[in-house]
Formats: C-alpha cells, structure tokens, sequence
C-alpha cells in the first residue's frame, strides 16, 4: 500500500497537498527538501549549502551524548568527518543529560543551545525528538529575538517521534509538558542506514506516536462539536491515509527494519508532524492519549525517574483512551444529562486540579500549572451551553462520526503486536505500575486547555470507574 502524499516528492509534494481543503496558504512554510535515502549522510554537505549554511562561519551541530552506530561506525564521529571534509567550520554542543541520565526539552537546555548562537551561523541537529525541539526552539527563540533567520537543519536518527517536521516544541515547565509555537526546519534528512541502526525500541516508539491519532482525531473532532475548537478539518486525516491499513501492510518490513520500511516509516512521521504544524495545533496527534502519556512522564518527573519512550507509552494510553471511547459510544444516552451538571464552578474544579496534583507534588508548583491551563478550558465551556445543546441533539450523527474516527482496542492491539510493540504498561522502561496509570488515566483532563473524551467523560457523568474496571480485566497494565 503506497501513501497518497509522498513527502520526498518536494515541490510536486507541496502542489498536492496544497489543494487539500484547509491548508494554509497564507502561510510561509520554510521546510523544503525532505530526504528519505540510503547514503543520505553523504549528501548532507549538499542540503546544508542548499539552506543557506555558509563553509565561512561556524555550524552549530547539537546531539546529546548516545553513542550511535552506523553499521560498523560511530555515526557521529562519520558525520563530522564528512561535513570537516567538506569546508565546514564546525561547533559540536553536546547537551549534558539531567541527574536521571536522559535529556529532556527543558528551558534551561534551549537556552544553553540559544546562548552559542549568533548571526550568520546554521544549526544542525543530530538526534531524535528532544535534540531536535531543544535545537528548534533555541532557533527560534534566537530569530525572535534577534531578528536573524537561523538555516536549521535536522538529521534526523530515529524513526521515533513527529517532531522532525514541526513547527511546535513540547517543553517542560514545572515538571508539566506544555507545547509552544516554534518553526519549522529548513531541511530534514533521513539516511536509511542510521534509521534502521538505531535501537528499534525507538522505532516501535515512532510506530505509537502515528497510533495516537486513533484517538486524538475522534477527540478534536468532539471538541469541534462541543464548541470548543473551531478548527477541525479533514487536512491531517486526508494526509497520513488510512494509517491503519498502512501500518499492517509494511508490518513485517518495518519489524525486519529494511531500507524500505524506514523510509515507510520515516515518510509516515514527517506527515505527522506536518498534520499539525499545517493546522496550527498538535491536535491532530494529541489527544486524551498523549495526556495519559504527559500525567505518566510528570508522575517519573517528580520521582526523579527517567522517561519511558514517548510513543510507546503513548500507543498504551491509546489503548486506555480508545476503550474509554467505546464505552461512551456504547453506552452514552444524551437524554439522561443533566443540563446543568456538565458546568460545574469555578472554586470546586480549582479545588480538585490542586489537591489532585498535590498528591505527586505537594509543593503546588505542578498543580498550580496545570490550573493555569485548565481554568481556560473551564472558561470557555462554560460559553457552550448552546454548542451543548446542538450536541445532544445531533448525537446520533455525532457518534457516527466518532466511531469512524476512533479505533477499536483489538485494531490498536493488532497494529502493535504486528511490529512487536510492547503491549502493557509494565513492559515500558521504566515499567508504569498500576498506580501510576490509574492516576494519569483519571486526572490527565485536568492538566491542560485542550478538551478531549476525558473532560466528557468528567461533565457528562460517565462512570470512568467502570471503564477502569474492563481495562484492568483486559490485562494491559
């Protein structure tokens, strides 16, 4: 099964995926070459020169400390020696790692990357998903506040995350994940060899972040029809395909990691990113399942434990949200709802978001951020009782729409076992106990703006411990 969008097709590419309805045209997209090849390392002096990185003045190359391998080579030690060999003048920046050994998307590191910037200089980063937001967001915090464009071009070295193609940045404040505007990279280059050397938990973990969307397009969708975000459309869905069908069909080459499934794979996650960054919102791939995901990552955060793979512990917390959505779908009878039970005050939702994140963080500092998020989303649903009112009144068409978009847990399922994902909580590293996962699953909606089946679930009345029950039955803890 081919993709209908290919994005290595460069101008061809941006032809076609302008007529989609909802693209925004308005807009300056600065990513041009998207490269996706065996031996794409060795063109890499090429595509620099092409975005505007001069041989005259210092390129700042940002990795973390991870020994990669590219075959029987250090990947980055071949790297720097190609780009020396061609005329670069070259600024190795290793980002050093917290006290729990990983490196995460901190202010403090994107300020550390911003400080050694300068006009006339080009950044590369070479890395997964943080060295590339980290690096991304130096850069552009650094043109916002220069008024210098930086050419940044990401090399791209795991087929693990949607960040590549982004122009948005997940970075930590309080301990809480909050997504910012950023910019796009000028280039993305993907060598086949590096991504099929790279660990494959990091693959399987690209193959979870495509998955969310099981849940986050039903959930934007839901949202749309709450009143509650005016800017769904069938952009993103219309450029990823039938992800589904996709994914299962290039199963056994993405799980033997061929040159061709890397590239499958690789084309799959930069449509992803661009899903979003074209709609102006991560909402297209994040949805209740990323915040399950982000409520885990703050639960290891403040027990000054590492992070599990991102997308792996996404596909999970799909798997939770995407039963939760079969319940409600099932079971959901708009005419038992109480008019006024789903707009609860003000002082009564602050109470409970403080004293919920008060058990992991007594300091208040996380509870205090996630208000700060999650009283705007109050704010403005308490303007809806007329979007809610249609809702309930249109609900059969509603809920067509929702089972469209929404996969069941046994495709989820199939999907992952498929590339040899893991399939319970207690597989990820570190392991996620039950304890863990019951928190994230029943306060993840308080943590942020954005409305997704897990605040339905809270207004209308839904009976989440009953749902909790069938996902302990279901053993995927």
């Amino acid at each position: 099964m081919n993709l209908t969008y290919d994005p290595a097709g460069g101008e061809a590419f941006w032809q076609a995926v302008g007529q989609l309805p909802g693209f925004p045209h308005g807009e300056r997209i600065r990513l041009g070459q998207m490269i996706f090849e065996s031996g794409g390392l060795f063109r890499l002096p090429e595509l620099l020169a092409e975005t505007g990185a001069s041989r005259s003045t210092p390129l700042l190359v940002v990795m973390d400390p991870t020994e990669m391998m590219r075959g029987e080579d250090s990947l980055k030690s071949l790297l720097l020696e190609t780009l020396r060999i061609a005329g670069f003048v070259l600024q190795p920046l290793v980002l050093a790692p917290s006290a729990d050994g990983q490196v995460h998307t901190s202010l403090e590191q994107i300020n550390h990357v911003k400080s050694r910037l300068q006009p006339g200089m080009a950044a590369l980063s070479v890395g997964s998903g943080v060295v590339t937001d980290v690096t991304k967001h130096a850069c552009f915090l650094f043109e916002q506040q220069s008024g210098y464009p930086i050419p940044f071009i990401v090399y791209q070295t795991a087929n693990s995350v949607s960040a590549y193609t982004s122009n948005m940045a997940p970075v930590f404040i309080e301990g809480v994940k909050r997504t910012l505007p950023s910019r796009y990279p000028d280039a993305l280059l993907c060598d086949l060899e590096t991504l099929r050397d790279a660990p494959y938990e990091m693959t399987v973990a690209g193959v979870g972040d495509l998955l969310a969307a099981s849940v986050s397009l039903p959930d934007w969708y839901l949202a749309h029809r709450l009143g509650m975000d005016d800017s769904y459309c069938d952009l993103p869905s219309s450029l990823v395909g039938n992800l589904d069908a996709i994914m299962l069909a290039h199963a056994t080459s993405i799980r033997q990691r061929t040159l061709g499934g890397m590239s499958l794979l690789a084309k799959l996650i930069s449509l992803g990113g661009l899903a979003m960054s074209l709609v102006g919102a991560s909402t297209p791939m994040s949805g209740y399942e990323h915040l399950i995901s982000h409520a885990l990552d703050l639960q290891n955060e403040m027990n000054g434990r590492h992070l599990a793979q991102h997308g792996s512990q996404v596909a999970l917390a799909a798997l939770l949200a995407s039963r939760a959505y079969q319940v409600f779908l099932d079971d959901f009878n708009p005419g038992v709802v109480d008019p006024g039970r789903p707009f609860q005050p003000e002082q009564e939702t602050r109470k409970r978001v403080l004293a919920a994140f008060a058990a992991i963080d007594p300091s208040g500092a996380a509870g205090g951020e996630c208000w700060a998020d999650y009283r705007l989303k109050l704010e403005r649903w308490h303007g809806q009782r007329e979007a809610l009112r249609i809702f309930l009144d249109d609900w059969q068409q509603v809920r067509a729409t929702l089972r469209r978009l929404a996969w069941l847990p046994q495709r989820l399922r199939e999907v992952l076992d498929a590339v040899g994902a893991s399939l319970r909580f207690s597989e990820l590293n570190p392991p996620a106990g039950e304890a863990e996962v019951r928190f994230a699953f029943f306060n993840a909606p308080l943590m942020r703006r954005r409305l997704t089946l897990g605040d339905a679930l809270i207004f209308f009345g839904v009976d989440r411990q009953r749902i909790w029950q069938s996902i302990q039955t279901a053993g995927w803890i």
